[in-house]
């Protein structure tokens, strides 16, 4: 984000595409635009020249030329936006939907009364064990995602520095979800980067994402830009599970039960000196 100071003191104006990367849409926009409506232009026009008379065509085609022209401008000149409420779009659904409901409860009953069903709808929520793990969870997936897309950022600025060249584009964040061990992010690269510029970064990822280890694989066979990331934050193998499989066995159920001993086994209790050695046999025959 850039920051301006403006004339008055103490106030600050903040803008949310930088201004080179802003221009840089800009005139893509343009071109994109430019390059669409007239393709759309020769096109629609000798579609509807089988239809309708020539010049008609020729105005049908300069319409739907104009249309699609200013959609491609407008998709492309707000795509940095558009990125932005992506990034954003946990937090905003989230506020959203908390708002909306408590807007909803205050028009039917009263803003007090809306206040309370929240507030215990919240303490309900994070008082119990499984719920508030739950919600954990899914908070950490949210602050992974930011930290994912800081991380790469300044990946991609370092990248720049050494090379020299144009900056790589970010990639886009699809979906996070919880696991056992942590987080897994599921993202797709866009050109400049690949799997082979991430898998010497894990360290440097792990220190960003506030975790012990990162592991980034590959997550489809058929395109090497969609990639899975899986943050380890905890080891989900090191507590104690007790085993179903102990159940079966009579002695554990009932420690007085008449458990039956193979013939082979030595009576229990026994020690060792106890036990007869079993005599071995002469061998049998000669030298031939």
């Amino acid at each position: 984000m850039s920051e301006k100071p403006s004339s008055r003191k103490g106030v600050r104006e903040f803008a949310i595409v930088e201004p080179p990367v802003s221009q840089w849409y800009a005139r893509r926009a343009g071109v994109t635009a430019l390059v669409a409506g007239l393709t759309v232009i020769a096109l629609a026009t000798a579609v509807a020249s089988a239809f309708v008379r020539l010049p008609v065509a020729g105005v049908v085609g300069a319409l739907a030329g104009m249309a699609c022209a200013g959609m491609t401008y407008v998709l492309v000149r707000v795509w940095p936006v558009l990125r932005t409420l992506w990034w954003w779009s946990f937090e905003i659904i989230t506020a959203v939907a908390g708002v909306g409901a408590w807007v909803l409860l205050a028009h039917l009953s009263t803003w007090w009364v809306a206040s309370v069903v929240l507030l215990t709808a919240a303490a309900a929520v994070f008082v119990p064990g499984r719920s508030r793990r739950f919600v954990w969870a899914w908070s950490w997936c949210a602050v992974v995602r930011h930290r994912l897309r800081l991380c790469f950022a300044t990946l991609v600025r370092s990248q720049v520095r050494v090379t020299g060249g144009r900056p790589a584009a970010l990639p886009l964040l699809l979906w996070a979800r919880p696991t056992l061990a942590g987080e897994r992010v599921w993202l797709w690269l866009r050109p400049g980067l690949s799997l082979e510029d991430l898998e010497g970064k894990a360290t440097l990822i792990a220190v960003a994402c506030v975790a012990k280890q990162v592991r980034i694989s590959s997550a489809s066979e058929r395109f090497a830009a969609l990639l899975r990331v899986d943050v380890s934050r905890r080891d989900p193998l090191k507590g104690r599970v007790d085993s179903p499989l102990a159940l079966f066995i009579p002695s554990l159920r009932d420690p007085e039960a008449d458990v039956p001993v193979s013939p082979a086994v030595p009576p229990i209790g026994l020690e060792l000196d106890d036990v007869e050695e079993p005599v071995s046999e002469p061998p049998r025959g000669g030298r031939r």
